[in-house]
């Protein structure tokens, strides 16, 4: 599998360290809410709604890595914010691939929104020009930074070493000549070691280990956590220096790739997304949790003979992965929660009231012409034209040095509901 690196003159979140590294340590100003509520939205930059819109989760990114890493170097983010830093490395704001805690685009809208203030004061305090991020820039941005929190946080070797006891691994499997030699050696899988690899493995021959399991009377054991994770680093070796460089990168799948393998796989058979495809297993696109590789390699254990069992039943034939593709599934199941679900707009008339956007912003010809009439607007179509709007406003208010009206911040998914209830009243009109 074709290795790419996460950032540029950084470690990245694959396991084979024996610590966690340490996290950049992030002045308060940065990681406060800011004052920008009420600006004037959309009054320099109006980006174009897409004709015949349907729903953003049947065109995942294809290489989120390779196609969003540039961009976070070229519009300066790298110059606050690293991904996947390195122990002791020094940043003003947080490390992206450790810190966020929102789970979709519109929360990383409402924490884009939350945040600019303070970034754009330190941005103006470093003489550094605001950028400018097209929707088609932002849309690969965002990509990359919710793709990195998809790789997994470095494994602890000696924590892999009691869980190659306790999960029985040891059993089947020789690692540096100590365990069973009913499976293969693990010490000669150091070159391929990492959770998209022990996906595919656990899932390509569950049913082979499952038997032998069951045959020589060992208790089938479950992963918790970042279980696999701990396992990989073991498998590499004490130091993630003596492995080769390629090691230090991330394994990345494309998730537009994935969807493919979803239908051709027959995953979709049992499985739906946001209500397309199969009843017989959980809907993929409506849970709210963001696991990690690990994890998703845990469950694919976990839950393999549930599955096993089920696709026999309704005459599914068992199918197989290559590694590439493994990692091109697991990149299309985590984005597929990545655009979140509708918002309410209800909720978000309230939230236009309660957030004080009423007093500027008129909606479909009703209300104050302060700012622009956000009914009017093509931004609320898209979540990333509305995340681009934002930004560009914010920026172009900083380098005009203008005046900023108290800001009210947007948690959970209130940044949801508002632009749901401006595309609703853009619609009726």
């Amino acid at each position: 599998m074709k290795a790419l690196r996460v950032g540029s003159g950084l470690t990245t979140g694959v396991p084979g360290t024996t610590a966690r590294p340490r996290r950049s340590v992030a002045p308060a100003a940065i990681l406060a809410g800011g004052a920008l509520v009420t600006l004037l939205i959309m009054s320099v930059f109006a980006p174009q709604a897409h004709a015949g819109e349907s729903d953003p989760r049947d065109s995942p990114p294809s290489q989120p890595l390779a196609e969003g890493r540039p961009i976070f170097e070229r519009k300066g983010c790298a110059g606050c914010h690293s991904v996947w830093g390195a122990a002791g490395d020094q940043h003003v704001g947080p490390d992206l691939g450790w810190s966020g805690s929102w789970r979709d685009i519109m929360q990383f809208a409402g924490s884009l929104w939350n945040h600019a203030p303070a970034m754009l004061s330190e941005m103006h305090k470093r003489q550094v020009a605001p950028a400018a991020i097209s929707p088609d820039e932002m849309t690969k941005l965002a990509a990359y930074l919710f793709y990195a929190k998809f790789l997994d946080e470095p494994g602890n070797v000696d924590r892999g070493r009691e869980l190659f006891q306790q999960r029985s691994c040891a059993e089947c499997h020789q690692l540096a000549g100590r365990g069973g030699t009913v499976g293969p050696r693990l010490d000669e899988l150091k070159p391929y070691a990492s959770s998209f690899f022990m996906a595919q493995a656990l899932w390509n021959h569950g049913p082979e280990m499952a038997a032998k399991m069951a045959e020589l009377k060992i208790d089938r054991p479950l992963f918790q956590g970042n279980d696999v994770a701990h396992i990989v680093a073991l498998i590499r070796g004490e130091s993630q220096a003596a492995a080769p460089p390629e090691l230090a990168y991330a394994q990345a799948g494309s998730p537009r790739t994935g969807k493919a393998l979803f239908q051709q796989k027959g995953c979709v058979k049992c499985h739906s997304i946001a209500g397309t495809g199969g009843t017989a297993a959980p809907d993929l696109g409506k849970q709210r949790l963001r696991p990690r590789v690990a994890e998703m390699a845990g469950a694919f254990w976990n839950h393999g003979p549930t599955m096993w069992a089920k696709m026999k039943e309704l005459g599914v034939p068992y199918p197989r992965f290559s590694d590439r593709e493994m990692a091109d599934l697991l990149s299309y199941l985590y984005f597929v929660q990545y655009m979140g679900e509708s918002g309410n707009a209800t909720t978000g008339s309230g939230l236009f009231q309660a957030k004080s956007c009423s007093q500027c912003h008129a909606v479909g010809g009703e209300g104050p012409k302060v700012g622009r009439d956000l009914g009017a607007s093509d931004a609320p179509r898209s979540p990333f034209h509305w995340a681009s709007a934002m930004w560009n406003h914010a920026a172009a208010v900083e380098k005009a040095r203008a005046p900023q009206p108290t800001a009210a911040r947007f948690e959970d998914d209130e940044m949801r509901d508002l632009v749901e209830y401006l595309r609703s009243r853009g619609e009726k009109k």
